[in-house]
């Protein structure tokens, strides 16, 4: 491993900090007077530090080795033709280029409706998605499985992986723009489920192919899902506090993009596969 457990540690708990510092500065204020976020800002902290102590723990090479072999092994048994047909369409349409994408697509979508802050958010987010699965591959430097067990070719580092963390991140900032532009029509609420309930599988089943193939161990699927839904859960946090922070100083660039329970009172619109 390029880095021991104490370094990538370390470099967690300095990305913590800086996040926090961020913002608090962003925020101006605001973020306590928004429902919900400081709760959902500790909940990034829990996220990230878990991906953290898997860092930790891989950087070892032995420690969790208990946990993804048995995974790989019982994948190896029970492959058949039709599931890796399926698993490799999952893979190539579930790719960093699709989730972000849809997550791109969105935010312009976003944009053209007058949510402006929060487009630009959601192309941020997607860009740091994309930073974060580079630079954690190049600081850990995990191999992959053994190349004679993999039905796909890949030439990167194993952790994280890339189609977890995206998809985790795309899907649910797609979702969440469903959702806020659903906000005041009839199916509101079917709307709302379906799209949350579509993220989830779908990321679910973007991550589990990518152990099908033999491209990932069973902890690089999980830093990924870590790691993408704490980037989206930011971004949508992000989102509401500066809509708050807008109203405080009464000068609104738009309607927030959130929905609401009551008036004025911005409501999370989605928790993330």
């Amino acid at each position: 491993m390029a880095l021991d457990a104490t370094a990538v540690s370390l470099l967690v708990l300095g990305v913590l900090i800086v996040l926090a510092a961020v913002a608090d500065r962003l925020a101006g204020g605001a973020r306590p007077a928004v429902p919900g976020a400081l709760r959902d800002t500790a909940a990034v902290g829990v996220l990230v530090a878990a991906a953290g102590a898997v860092f930790a723990l891989v950087a070892t090479d032995e420690a969790l080795a208990a946990a993804d072999s048995p995974v790989l092994g019982w994948v190896l048994a029970h492959r058949t033709p039709g599931v890796t047909t399926t698993a490799e369409v999952v893979s190539l349409v579930g790719g960093t280029a699709g989730t972000g994408g849809l997550a791109v697509v969105s935010a312009v979508v976003l944009f053209a409706r007058g949510h402006r802050r929060t487009a630009v958010i959601w192309m941020a987010g997607v860009a740091v998605g994309a930073l974060t699965i580079r630079l954690v591959k190049l600081a850990v430097e995990r191999p992959r499985p053994p190349e004679a067990l993999r039905l796909a070719e890949e030439t990167t580092a194993s952790l994280p992986s890339g189609h977890a963390l995206m998809s985790a991140l795309g899907l649910t900032l797609t979702a969440a723009a469903v959702i806020a532009l659903s906000v005041g029509t009839p199916r509101a609420a079917a709307i709302r489920a379906t799209a949350i309930a579509l993220a989830v599988l779908a990321a679910l089943a973007i991550g589990a192919s990518r152990v099908y193939l033999g491209v990932h161990w069973t902890t690089d699927v999980t830093v990924g899902w870590l790691l993408g839904v704490a980037l989206a859960t930011t971004c949508l946090t992000l989102a509401r506090v500066l809509d708050a922070r807008a109203r405080l100083g009464d000068a609104p660039d738009h309607e927030p993009v959130t929905p609401s329970r009551g008036r004025g009172t911005p409501d999370r619109v989605i928790d993330g596969p």
